[in-house]
C-alpha cells in the first residue's frame, strides 16, 4: 500500500514540474514571427482600404445620380423653353403654305382716327333723378283691377268639430269591402224569342220535375241512400 501512495505521490510531482516548464517554454519561444507581423499588418491594411473604396465608390454613385437628375431638369426646362418661343414669321408662312391655306393677317391694336374705347367710357348720369314719371296710363284703364283679400283669422271664429273629422277620417282609411260576384241577369225577351213553342209553365214545371228525378209513383229514394251509407 505505501509503494502505491509513494507512485501516485511521484507521478503528481512530476506532472506539476514538466507543466511549469512547458508553461515557460510557451512564455518564451510561443511568438509570432516577423513574417506572421507582417502578413497580420497587410491584411489590417487591405481590409481599411476596402473600406475606404466602398465609402469612395458610394460617394461617386450618389453624385452620379444627382448629376443625372440635374441633367434632365435642365433638359427639361430646356425644351419647355424652346416650345414656348414664338417660332419665326417665315417658318409660319411655310407651315401655312405646306397645309395650301393663306396665312392669316396679324391683329393690330392700332387706332383708325376713332377711340375703340368710346362704348366702354362711363356716361354722364346725373339727369336720371330729374326725370318724372307719369300714372296717367293707369287712370284711363277701362277696368279697374280689383284685388281680392282674404279675410284673416277672426277671433269669434268657430272651432271645427274636430270629432266629425276624426271620424271621417277613419271611413275614408277603412279598406275598400270586397263584394262577392252576381252574375248578370238574364234578357228574358231574349230568351222568349228563342223558344216560341214552349208548353205553358204548369206543364214544362212538370216535366222539368219529372226529369229531373227520374223517379216514378211507387218508388222509394231511401233505400238507395242507406246502401251507400253501408
Amino acid at each position: 500500500m505505501s509503494e502505491l501512495w509513494e507512485t501516485l505521490t511521484t507521478g503528481l510531482v512530476l506532472s506539476l514540474l514538466f507543466i511549469g516548464v512547458s508553461y515557460l517554454f510557451w512564455k518564451r519561444y510561443d511568438k509570432p514571427t516577423p513574417l506572421m507581423i507582417e502578413r497580420q499588418a497587410e491584411k489590417e491594411r487591405l481590409k481599411e482600404e476596402r473600406k475606404t473604396w466602398r465609402e469612395v465608390e458610394s460617394r461617386m454613385r450618389a453624385e452620379q445620380e444627382e448629376a443625372e437628375l440635374k441633367a434632365a431638369y435642365e433638359r427639361r426646362k430646356a425644351e419647355e423653353r424652346a416650345r414656348a418661343v414664338i417660332p419665326a414669321s417665315t417658318e409660319v408662312k411655310d407651315a401655312w403654305k405646306s397645309l395650301g391655306v393663306s396665312a392669316p393677317k396679324p391683329t393690330t391694336f392700332e387706332s383708325e382716327g376713332e377711340d375703340a374705347n368710346a362704348a366702354l367710357r362711363p356716361t354722364d348720369q346725373t339727369d336720371l333723378g330729374e326725370t318724372t314719371t307719369s300714372d296717367e296710363d293707369v287712370l284711363n284703364a277701362a277696368e279697374l283691377v280689383q284685388v281680392r283679400q282674404d279675410r284673416g283669422v277672426q277671433p269669434g271664429a268657430e272651432e271645427p268639430d274636430w270629432e266629425l273629422i276624426e271620424k271621417l277620417e277613419e271611413i275614408a282609411n277603412k279598406d275598400d269591402i270586397v263584394l262577392p260576384d252576381v252574375p248578370a241577369a238574364p234578357d228574358l225577351d231574349a230568351v222568349n224569342d228563342r223558344s216560341p213553342d214552349r208548353p205553358p209553365d204548369s206543364e214544362s214545371g212538370k216535366a222539368s220535375a219529372e226529369s229531373g228525378w227520374g223517379i216514378g209513383e211507387g218508388e222509394d229514394l231511401w233505400p238507395a241512400v242507406s246502401a251507400e251509407e253501408e
